[in-house]
């Protein structure tokens, strides 16, 4: 009798613990920043997405480096970002084009995404995956 009860309650102690362990998928929500940035996003297909709720990981701006330095690149002063190429430490290299005209040489994180939401469903990028990202 022992023996079955204590089967019993080690078996639900399992099914309860592998339940509870499963969690959660990447779920369909992004972020939805403060601003609603409008964007398109070009992949390395070639495919464009046009996007609303722009963000950088939940920001608006591109956080990066340059040279040895860290930068920060405000959305709202972009007009567009372009990838130049693959650089070194898991990094992906982008010239970004501002509304003013300058060009500045930044890289990003290969494993960082682009958000968005479109008139269908929710979007993500990663920064490797992007080839060029027009603001509206």
């Amino acid at each position: 009798m022992l023996i079955k009860r204590s089967l019993a309650v080690f078996a639900a102690l399992f099914i309860w613990v592998t339940l509870s362990g499963m969690g959660k998928g990447p779920g369909t929500e992004v972020p939805l920043p403060e601003i609603n940035f409008k964007a398109t996003v070009r992949d390395d297909q070639d495919i464009t997405t046009k996007v609303q709720n722009a963000s950088w990981e939940g920001e608006i701006f591109f956080i990066g480096t340059r040279g040895k330095g860290t930068v920060t690149v405000f959305f709202e002063k972009i007009r567009k970002i372009t990838a130049t190429g693959t650089g070194a430490d898991n990094k992906s290299d982008f010239q970004v084009t501002m509304k003013n005209g300058d060009v500045v040489a930044i890289s990003l994180d290969n494993d960082q995404r682009f958000f968005g939401t479109t008139n269908y469903g929710t979007y993500r990028v990663l920064a490797k995956n992007i080839k060029e990202i027009t603001f509206d």
